[in-house]
């Protein structure tokens, strides 16, 4: 079982299970103390920024197309605003049918809090998955590792598309590793890869072979030798795509298929959609630069399990760098890549890292040293965490660029009406559509950039293009003033 410690005589110095070994029943309460604390790191560091006003680009864009279908239900007809992806096919719906029920039963101000309970559930399903593998003491150093990290804790409460990936993922392969070819684990694993894949397309299905990675490198490919556990996981996986695909071409005549499929996957894998880094060794950039403070503990980790192969502790190692090179790689034969792309792979290696922390611990201090470390690091997450609604703005996010200007329009601009973004003629597209999404975001109401009838509100920049003539100034913030018409439009 995937949450059962082995005896200690089937266990490394480290406590790491040996591949295949007998395990007898945990203690629960060791289990949820460990559980417990792995949860109070991963909320440490994200739930700070569940508190504060973030402006994220591709955050605005689906947090506006979840109020939308929340508003018309339309599942299969996703839209953003009038002058961009007016029909969006960028993203599988999934996550955006979840935003859209939280927003109907509650409110939008859940989204961002909707994104830190995914990323937190996140450092609670790695720290079990690595309790097997590694024990208690190195998954709980992985995890804090994990929640220390800033490219993870920072984007985790936002309404983007990453952090409910990087769960599917995770889920999927420890699952898949757990299952021991029982049937009902392995469809349980397949369809985390599946939903996870209506969530942000094909990479999740590299959990699957993640997982069969895994268990070669552990001693169990055994496992894998049964044409029934092929069977089990490979449905379960493919099941909700295929589902899709049917009522798409039932309901739309496939309009999906041509819009994500051919117009967004096929297109950026073969390099058609320019966007982002074209580079293929981009990914391993991201990834030494991002994963901190984890890379230092990470590579004596991986060059300790080079040396001495043999081991537990090393083939649990090499499984977990095994299990991140299939998203690295995946996501590297693409046409073009960004940096979060990489985000589902610091959960493996943060668990490899915690193993390296964990032997700098003991060969410094013996035996008490990965106790005192876990103490001191328990400490400051829990302090940090008791803290997380008193950090000021200022030290976790940039200002907003529209100050209150998208709080006063909502009182300007009445229900159902448009806000006008008159922006600067030097910014770019992605800029312009950047501060759209925001100022849609943050108002409540549709903005449109081109200039037409309709628009009872609009927001203007600074010396140029300045408020039209015609209209008159409300308010005034930064560079920007919120006018409306003189004449009702």
């Amino acid at each position: 079982m995937l949450l059962e410690p082995a005896r200690r005589s089937d266990t490394d110095e480290g406590g790491a299970v040996w591949p295949g070994a007998e395990v007898r029943p945990s203690s629960a309460a060791t289990l949820r103390w460990g559980l417990a604390l792995a949860v109070a790191f991963g909320a440490a560091g994200i739930l700070p920024f569940a508190f504060v006003h973030v402006d994220d680009v591709d955050g605005a864009v689906y947090h506006v197309i979840a109020r939308h279908l929340a508003e018309d239900g339309r599942l299969l007809g996703l839209r953003f605003l009038p002058d961009y992806w007016p029909r969006f096919f960028e993203h599988p719906p999934l996550y955006f049918w979840i935003q859209a029920a939280v927003v109907r039963v509650a409110s939008e101000a859940l989204l961002p809090w909707l994104g830190a309970a995914i990323g937190i559930a996140t450092v609670g399903v790695t720290y079990l998955t690595g309790r097997q593998l590694l024990g208690a003491r190195a998954a709980l150093l992985g995890a804090f590792l994990l929640s220390s990290t800033e490219q993870f804790f920072r984007y985790q409460a936002r309404p983007r598309l990453d952090p409910p990936l990087a769960l599917a993922y995770t889920s999927s392969v420890a699952l898949l590793l757990a299952a021991r070819g029982r049937t009902g684990w392995l469809v349980a694993g397949g369809l985390a890869a599946g939903m996870g894949a209506l969530v942000k397309g094909p990479p999740a299905f590299g959990a699957p072979l993640s997982a069969a990675l895994a268990l070669v490198i552990l001693g169990r490919g055994r496992e894998l030798g049964r044409v029934r556990v092929w069977i089990a996981a490979a449905v379960a996986t493919l099941l909700p795509a295929a589902a899709l695909v049917a009522v798409d071409h039932v309901a739309l005549g496939g309009g999906w298929w041509d819009g994500y499929v051919r117009g967004q996957l096929f297109a950026s894998m073969s390099g058609a959609r320019m966007e982002g880094a074209t580079n293929h060794a981009y990914l391993l950039g991201s990834l030494a630069g991002g994963f901190w403070p984890g890379v230092p503990f990470l590579v004596l980790a991986f060059l300790g399990a080079i040396l001495t192969p043999r081991s537990a502790r090393s083939r649990a190692v090499l499984a977990l760098v095994a299990w991140a090179a299939v998203i690295v790689a995946g996501f590297s034969f693409a046409g073009r890549s960004y940096w979060w792309y990489v985000v589902p792979a610091f959960m493996p290696l943060a668990l490899a890292a915690g193993a390296g922390l964990e032997s700098i611990l003991q060969r410094a201090f013996a035996d008490a040293g990965p106790r005192w470390g876990l103490r001191i690091f328990t400490g400051a997450g829990f302090l940090a965490l008791a803290l997380s609604p008193l950090w000021p703005e200022r030290w976790l996010v940039r200002p907003c660029p529209f100050g209150d200007l998208p709080a006063r329009a909502s009182t300007v601009a009445p229900a159902g009406t448009v806000l006008r973004l008159g922006a600067s003629p030097g910014r770019g597209f992605t800029d312009l559509r950047a501060h759209a999404g925001w100022l849609a975001q943050h108002s409540g109401r549709d903005v449109i950039v081109t200039p037409r009838p309709g628009a009872s509100a609009g927001v203007f920049e600074e010396p140029s293009p300045g408020v039209p003539a015609d209209w008159s100034v409300v308010a005034r913030h930064g560079g920007w003033a919120l006018a409306v018409p003189r004449v009702a439009p």
